[in-house]
């Protein structure tokens, strides 16, 4: 097991409703919601509606295992990811547009994988690293393998 923190980096993540996030292991039953943190502001008679957009969630982070997160609200353009424990998970987010998002760590773009002809796609996650991730064209569905301690960045990329 571990613990799969992820935020908004965008400069709306105190106001921006992403959740009820939904945390899902691929081939079972597991389905655990998660909501923003409590609301702390008070502007006299009214909460002031003031949210962090942080998550975070635990996950089985065994090897072979894929989390999909699924966002019932606009996801943030930029995310962080840290997992902590466990030995590592294939995170899978469908998003609602086509804009094309890179996965960084410490600084750097990591390229996605090879791409392969014969599934006319980029190649499969084979889990062999942090930070390893592919785009599934046409679904909109960003796969990235994170492990433990391991700290990943999505932002968006520049492509036609």
């Amino acid at each position: 097991m571990g613990i799969l923190l992820f935020e908004s980096e965008d400069t709306d993540k105190w106001d921006r409703s992403m959740q009820p996030i939904y945390i899902k292991k691929e081939g079972t039953d597991m389905n655990n919601k998660l909501n923003s943190f409590m609301d702390h502001m008070w502007d006299g008679f009214y909460t002031g509606q003031v949210r962090l957009s942080r998550f975070p969630s635990l996950v089985e982070a065994s090897a072979g295992s894929v989390t999909v997160i699924e966002m019932t609200g606009t996801p943030a353009k930029k995310m962080l990811f840290r997992l902590t424990g466990g030995v590592g998970t294939t995170v899978r987010i469908a998003y609602p547009g086509a804009e094309s998002r890179a996965i960084y760590k410490d600084g750097t773009e990591i390229s996605y994988n090879a791409w392969e002809d014969s599934i006319a796609g980029y190649g499969p996650i084979t889990q062999s690293f942090c930070g390893e991730n592919r785009f599934i064209g046409v679904q909109n569905i960003l796969e990235f393998y994170i492990t433990d301690g391991c700290e990943l960045q999505i932002k968006p990329r520049n492509a036609i």
